[in-house]
């Protein structure tokens, strides 16, 4: 996910970010599924997300939107993984 540090904030206040990144999570995580893993829990998946996104960034990022840009990654990890856990499961 291509991460736009200077409108990060604007895209967290709108929902663009969490819906980007459960796109892009969704189609992971069905990939995941495919290849016969079981699929990591939000919590984990979320905590290493937002530990690359802080670490990519060329500033460190103010605290309140770090707390703020790890709850939209959970619930976009979570929704992600209910969605791909509720479909059929794939024809082996």
């Amino acid at each position: 996910m291509d991460i736009k540090y200077e409108q990060l904030e604007d895209d967290l206040v709108s929902g663009a970010f969490r819906r980007d990144l459960e796109d892009e999570l969704i189609f992971g995580f069905r990939q995941i599924r495919q290849s016969g893993q079981r699929l990591p829990t939000a919590s984990h998946y979320a905590s290493r997300i937002a530990e690359i996104i802080g670490r990519s960034s060329a500033a460190l990022l103010d605290p309140n939107l770090a707390f703020h840009l790890y709850q939209e990654i959970l619930v976009a990890c979570e929704e992600a993984r209910v969605t791909v856990l509720d479909e059929a499961p794939l024809p082996s």
